[in-house]
Order: structure tokens, then C-alpha cells, then sequence
């Protein structure tokens, strides 16, 4: 795999089959299922190229993923998701928080689109679309005292995307839907029964949304797009943590205790991811997990 190209054929690179990202060239169904650790190493290895010397364009990784959705290149949401990719780049970020996240996440809802698609269970143009939005922009601005109280990140990216959707000519429903999916990334919500998103929303979560409750298959998506943040982390490879590990703690400027590391794992991750595609890395973090907590 050549780390050092961004193009349309990512994906499909990662899983070790060159030339299937194009739209029309999907996996059919219960198409043979990946090494969940060779995968897993083959994502470590371009992250880590990206974080070392080679960080892609954010806006030509955006225009890559979008590629492979099908949607029209000047649809509203394939504006979006580069007027996000640029807004991104300006920012920068922090250590962990950073450009480079952003462009993990985006790559990680990628990948867990296409193993729903091979788990029989398509995720739908439209939506991966949406999902890629909220991926590029669900920590901008992110600031760690603001982070501290919760859903104010959360809120403030939301609001931030929003007003990129707007003005890239999206629909309120779309509008809304993208909010909610950035809203479900705040780190209290991911373990609740039926994920992040699950009925009945959490009360604030709601507040923020101006509903209730969401559609099942908008909290689908939050399962998707809650792995996908966490799966560079705690789902590729033990040593790939240590490097996302250790990034956090610069962020913070201090070392992180065994004992807030401990909770990391049971209070943010929990036992297992939580979609369904998420799930074939499980036995990734089973490994991490056992590797970093020294677990039996």
C-alpha cells in the first residue's frame, strides 16, 4: 500500500483489493470478511505516516471519501464535508485533538461503511455522506476546559458544522440530522442502552436537538460514527495506542495515572464497540486492552 497517497481507491487499499473504492464497485453482501488485525495494522501504518510526515490535504482526503459514496460532487452534502475538511485545516488542533484525528475519523467511518455493506447491512449513500460531515467536523474548535463541561464541545462543533451545511445549501432535516450526530460523540453518552443516540434521549441531548428521539437509523449512524472516533485509539494495534496514548497526555500537558487509564477503558470505550461493523474489531481491543490494563 502506498501510505503516501490519498486518492479514491483509500479504502479499498486498506483491505488489500486495489481498485474497489469507485462507487459502482462496492463489495456485494456478505462479501468475504477481512483479517480484523491485519486490517488494524494496515490503518496503524497510514496513520502513522500521516501524524509523521506525510498528513494528507484534508479537503483531497474529503474529496477521496466522498468519491467512494457516489453522492454528485456538487451535491449540498459533498460541499459540506470540504467546507469542513478546510475549516479543519485552518484550525490545526492540538495534539491529539487535531487535524490528523479528524482525518482518522473520517477514514474509520469509511472502513466501518464498507464492512456494513460486506455484513449485508448498507448504510445508503445519503447517509455515509452525512456521517462524513459530522466525522470532519466533530471536534472542531475543540478546546480541553470547554471539554470539561459536558456537551459544550459537542455543541459547539455542532454549531459549527451547521453553519457550513447552511451555507453550502443543505436541508433541515440534513441540518439536524448532522447535529445530532455530533452531539452523540460526547463521551457520557456512548455507553447508554442503545447507544449514544438510544430512545429515550438523555434529557440535556434532547434540549440540544429540539426532540425526543431520533429515527433508528440515525441512531445506527451515531453507533457507526462513536466507533469510528474511538477505533484509532483502542481498536488496531496495541503500539498505535501507545502512540494516540501518548499524544493525549501532551495535550493535557501531564501524564496520565494507571488509574484514569483504567477508566478510559471501562467509563469512554466499555466492553466492546457498539455497531455492528465496529464489532469486527473486537478482538483488536480485547488485545490492547489485555496489552495496556495488563489483563488476563
Amino acid at each position: 500500500m502506498d501510505i503516501a497517497v490519498v486518492d479514491a481507491d483509500l479504502i479499498g487499499r486498506l483491505f488489500g483489493a486495489p481498485g474497489f473504492a469507485a462507487p459502482k464497485a462496492r463489495a456485494a453482501p456478505f462479501a468475504a470478511m477481512p483479517d480484523a488485525a491485519l486490517l488494524g495494522r494496515r490503518m496503524a501504518i497510514l496513520y502513522g505516516s500521516w501524524q509523521r510526515c506525510c498528513m494528507p490535504d484534508m479537503e483531497s482526503l474529503a474529496g477521496a471519501l466522498l468519491h467512494r459514496t457516489g453522492i454528485a460532487p456538487d451535491s449540498p452534502l459533498a460541499r459540506t464535508c470540504r467546507g469542513a475538511a478546510r475549516a479543519v485545516a485552518a484550525w490545526g488542533g492540538l495534539p491529539y485533538h487535531s487535524a490528523a484525528h479528524h482525518a482518522e475519523v473520517a477514514t474509520n467511518a469509511m472502513v466501518l461503511v464498507e464492512l456494513a455493506d460486506r455484513l449485508g447491512q448498507p448504510v445508503g449513500r445519503h447517509a455515509t455522506a452525512m456521517l462524513l460531515a459530522a466525522c470532519l467536523a466533530h471536534d472542531l474548535h475543540y478546546l480541553p476546559s470547554v471539554a470539561r463541561m459536558r456537551f459544550a464541545a459537542e455543541h459547539a462543533s455542532a454549531e459549527a458544522l451547521d453553519a457550513i451545511a447552511a451555507d453550502a445549501g443543505c436541508n433541515g432535516d440534513d441540518r439536524q440530522a448532522m447535529r445530532a450526530l455530533i452531539i452523540a460523540t460526547e463521551p457520557g453518552l456512548r455507553l447508554r442502552k442503545g447507544g449514544p443516540l438510544g430512545t429515550p434521549l438523555e434529557p440535556k441531548a434532547a434540549r440540544l436537538l429540539g426532540k425526543p428521539a431520533v429515527d433508528p437509523p440515525l441512531a445506527n449512524l451515531a453507533m457507526i460514527l462513536s466507533d469510528a472516533d474511538l477505533l484509532s485509539s483502542v481498536g488496531l494495534t496495541a503500539g498505535w495506542y501507545r502512540v494516540q496514548h501518548t499524544r493525549l497526555e501532551r495535550e493535557a500537558g501531564r501524564q496520565h495515572e494507571p488509574e484514569e487509564r483504567d477508566r478510559f477503558f471501562s467509563d469512554i470505550v466499555g466492553p466492546d464497540f457498539l455497531s455492528e461493523p465496529g464489532r469486527m474489531f473486537s478482538g483488536n481491543l480485547a488485545a490492547i486492552r489485555r496489552t495496556v490494563c495488563d489483563r488476563a
